[in-house]
């Protein structure tokens, strides 16, 4: 049989047992949640189908823009009623030559009530060489979209005012 000693306040202290608490040094810096990573991906692989898919493969985009944009779409919608579920992301693609085209209109959840508005702005990159190779040898093929490191977020909630409810 098993012999089972019971702690009395008399016995013993409780950080005797326990040990020192960690300091700052200790602690890991960031522990990533399952859920948010999980979300980070598919809103990543979403937007990236999303906007291929309506210009028919005709977009280079920098190598690390579309991780950037959405972890800050996820910052963005934390502080939503309805968090993510409750967005609706335009991608808009701005160009000196072609204006500005809508590349893309998604909502993270059919079945929640929209809560915000988002629209990113992807900007054209002139300077790249590769828009400069495409401009020399424009003739050649299909002309491709360029996208500069550079984009704009911007944020607009539904319910601050009415009369943007109508946008769907």
């Amino acid at each position: 049989m098993a012999h089972l000693k019971v702690l009395t306040p008399v016995d013993s202290n409780l950080s005797d047992l326990l040990g020192p608490l960690p300091t700052e040094e200790g602690l890991v810096d960031e522990i990533e949640d399952p859920v948010e990573t999980g979300a980070w991906m598919v809103l990543r692989r979403r937007v990236e189908e999303e906007v291929r898919q309506n210009t028919h493969n005709s977009i280079v985009f920098p190598p690390l823009l579309l991780d950037q944009v959405a972890e800050h779409v996820l910052d963005l919608a934390k502080d939503e009623p309805c968090g993510l579920r409750g967005c609706v992301l335009f991608v808009v693609y701005e160009d000196p030559e072609l204006g500005e085209l809508q590349l893309a209109k998604m909502k993270a959840d059919k079945n929640m009530p929209s809560t915000h508005l988002l629209v990113l702005k992807l900007k054209a990159d002139p300077t790249s060489w590769f828009t400069k190779m495409a401009r020399i040898f424009r003739s050649l093929g299909k002309r491709k979209m360029v996208v500069s490191p550079r984009y704009e977020l911007l944020k607009k909630n539904f319910y601050d005012d009415p009369q943007v409810l109508m946008v769907q």
